[in-house]
Order: structure tokens, then sequence, then C-alpha cells
């Protein structure tokens, strides 16, 4: 793939991310929401508000970027997620056979947060999921795949 076949790719997975949250949004309120927790046992991520679960989906981690380094590490890399995880976020490396681009296979980048949303909707085209979940931590926003995203009724 050269640079103008990359950066298409890059705008069509955007376009297609932008959709997807958008619907994330309109349906399930996203953005809202005043905390999360996981339970990767689970492989799932919830979406709280006023100290209730009001939605959960389905996780596959992306990767973690660093804002205060600049740095991204893939999820298939982070030793910080159990192997069950580790393991299908591994199917990420099929973005260096896509796009020909070395730094798809190394555990870590020096990029920006804008190139962490690319990614994130790479990802989302390999994954075929439902949208993007950043979740800060301090420094840290970790990405992650979502699928089966549902409201929950309690």
């Amino acid at each position: 793939m050269n640079d103008e076949e990359f950066q298409t790719y890059i705008d069509t997975c955007l376009d297609e991310l932008e959709r997807k949250q958008q619907h994330l949004i309109d349906t399930f309120g996203f953005g809202s929401f005043d905390k999360f927790e996981h339970d990767f046992e689970k492989e799932e991520l919830y979406l709280i508000k006023n100290d209730k679960i009001l939605v959960k989906a389905k996780i596959i981690p992306i990767g973690s970027f660093n804002t205060e380094s600049g740095t991204w590490m893939w999820s298939w890399a982070n030793e910080a997620f159990p192997k069950g995880l580790r393991g299908k976020a591994a199917k990420l490396k099929e973005l260096k056979a896509v796009t020909g681009f070395e730094m798809f296979g190394n555990d870590m980048a020096e990029i920006d947060e804008d190139m962490a949303w690319e990614i994130s909707g790479m990802s989302l085209d390999i994954l075929d999921f439902e949208g993007v979940y950043r979740a800060p931590a301090n420094k840290t926003h970790y990405f992650y795949a979502m699928e089966q995203v549902a409201s929950v009724n309690l």
C-alpha cells in the first residue's frame, strides 16, 4: 500500500468509525457516563452513570496511548491484559499485512492521539466491531473495540 492508498484507507476507516460512534451516542448516550469498569475475565466493559451500570459490551482491547510520552502499545503486547484477550487482540497484527507498514507489527510506536483514533478505526475494520471506547486512566488512554453493546435493564 503506497502513502496515498494508506491515507484513503485511514479516511475510509475514520468515516466508518465516526458513523459507528454516532450510533453509540444516539442509541446508548455514549459521552454521558460518569465512569467505566471492566471485567477482563468476562471480556466485558460496563458504562456507569449515577452509580448504575447502564451499558455493557464485549470487548477486545486495541491498545493504549500514553499522552505524556506519545507512545502507543498494542494490547497484544501488553501483559496487563489476560492471555485470552491478548490472543484475541493479536488479530490486529493483520494490519501489518493489510497496510505493509512495519509499525503495525511492532509492540510499540511513537504516535499522537489523532493516530490512536486512526489505529482504532483501522482495528474496527479488521474486527468488524460496533465501536470504540476510550478509557482514560491518568496519563494513559486505553482503547477498546466493542461488540454486543447493550443497555442494561436493572
